[in-house]
């Protein structure tokens, strides 16, 4: 259009040089037609939008097993290396086990000498009170009976004898001697009467007591032999160490042939099927976590599209740092996932669905007013809006926007409310005839904005020329 105006003003020099400076009426020239803006607009439709808390953290195993051994000495057998995928229950070593296995057969042979004196120690108890004791009991009583007689005669002879030693018809030696006899009958009889409590009554309790005293030894006996079997038995099986959980082996301190080291795990078992993320959250976002609920986790090593996971544990309990320890899980059966990446998680705070999105730079605040601007019938229309969830990329239109319409994405900053705007696309790269620009229909907003005005100074310039003249 500058060109066009420019030959206009030389055409008016050359008839006023013909007319001479007399001063005729010149006819008033029109308004210059206004150009149209190059913009470019998205379409409206429903969206979703989600604001986040992000927080970083780092890839940690599911589950993570030391396998020790409690028996100690030389190492048999090392079954696995580090990086071997191991199944729970596989036996991943055995220690030596032929010094017990000898003291196995030592103890079994005590066993058996100590069961045949648990043999004899029973027979013992069954005969204590049989036969053998009833004899001693009935030989005691016999010998009772008899020393009772004796006594009994003994001692009627004494009283008669008395009488006629009282009556000085016996004499004092006489006396002296039946004296004799009688205590010494009384004696013997004492004597008897003792020996048959003994034989009757005491002896067989004691005998009673001794058999069941050996007999219970020979028992208890045998209980501590057995009772080391087992001990030995079970140390035979400790020998075989399992895996507690299944995995990957990630550590191993073991060598077959060499004496194992009780200062750190044989091995390091690492369940990686599922992997966990800790991270520490503000007061701020710890009431909007809930036990099972989705987040999604960004792993820059592996890929800018987020995993999926699920928080598994939310601590009530502020650290030492004042924030709160929530936990994720991811599932890894595919084995991307390493321990010790790096990971981004994010908290949905607030979202929305089947809602009005834009850009954030597509909204313009001014003046206390929140507006875009909509093409309609090729011209800019201003549309005052009110916005929700606002993520500092993207905003929520919660008013003021339909769908269906075109919100200007670009050259919306210099437009004013009825401005002519052209829609730029990537196949209309001819400018309009009213623009007569460039032949470049993209060229930026800024760009059109100093052309319209330069042909705004041009045409201003120009009629107060034809004026003065």
């Amino acid at each position: 259009m500058k060109k066009n105006y420019t030959a206009l003003l030389l055409a008016l020099v050359v008839t006023m040089s013909v007319v001479g400076c007399g001063k005729k009426e010149v006819p008033e020239m029109p308004e210059p037609e206004q150009a149209a803006r190059a913009v470019e607009v998205m379409t409206l439709s429903n969206d979703t939008i989600a604001s986040e808390y992000t927080y970083s953290g780092k890839v940690a195993p599911n589950q993570q097993a030391n396998v020790l051994s409690i028996v100690g000495g030389k190492v048999a057998q090392a079954n696995y290396d580090i990086g071997q995928n191991v199944s729970k229950g596989a036996v991943m070593f055995r220690m030596d086990t032929a010094d017990v296995e000898n003291q196995i057969n030592v103890l079994r042979a005590s066993l058996t000498a100590v069961e045949a004196g648990i043999t004899s120690a029973k027979t013992n108890l069954e005969l204590v009170n049989g036969a053998s004791m009833q004899s001693q009991i009935e030989n005691a009583k016999t010998a009772l009976e008899n020393a009772k007689l004796n006594f009994d005669n003994i001692k009627t002879n004494y009283e008669n004898n008395k009488v006629l030693f009282e009556a000085g018809i016996l004499s004092e030696t006489e006396m002296n001697q039946i004296q004799l006899s009688y205590d010494s009958a009384e004696v013997a009889y004492n004597q008897a009467e003792q020996n048959y409590d003994l034989v009757a009554n005491k002896m067989p309790a004691e005998n009673q007591r001794k058999a069941e005293d050996a007999y219970n030894s020979a028992v208890a006996q045998q209980a501590s032999i057995n009772a080391q079997i087992k001990s030995a038995q079970k140390t035979i099986s400790d020998a075989t160490v399992t895996a507690p959980i299944s995995g990957v082996v990630t550590t191993k301190n073991i060598v077959s042939g060499t004496v194992l080291s009780q200062a750190s795990p044989a091995y390091v078992i690492t369940d990686m099927s599922k992997v966990k993320i800790n991270v520490a959250v503000t007061q701020q976002v710890i009431n909007t976590l809930s036990v099972g609920q989705e987040v999604d986790v960004v792993l820059s090593a592996i890929s800018q599209e987020p995993f999926k996971a699920t928080i598994t544990t939310i601590n009530p309990v502020a650290n030492t740092q004042g924030t709160y320890d929530v936990q994720v899980e991811l599932n890894n059966s595919d084995g991307i996932l390493k321990v010790g990446m790096l990971a981004e998680v994010s908290f949905t705070k607030e979202s929305a669905e089947n809602t009005i999105v834009l850009p954030r730079s597509c909204v313009i605040e001014k003046d206390n007013e929140i507006y875009v601007y909509i093409e309609e019938n090729g011209k800019a229309k201003k549309v005052l809006v009110t916005t929700g969830i606002d993520t500092g990329e993207n905003i929520q239109i919660t008013s003021g926007l339909e769908e269906g319409m075109n919100v200007v994405t670009k050259g919306q900053t210099y437009l004013n409310d009825g401005d002519v705007v052209q829609i730029a696309s990537d196949n209309n790269t001819e400018s309009s005839t009213k623009t007569d620009t460039t032949d470049d229909a993209t060229d930026s907003t800024i760009d059109t904005e100093q052309q319209n005005t330069i042909t705004q100074k041009e045409n201003s310039a120009d009629s107060a020329s034809l004026k003065e003249e």
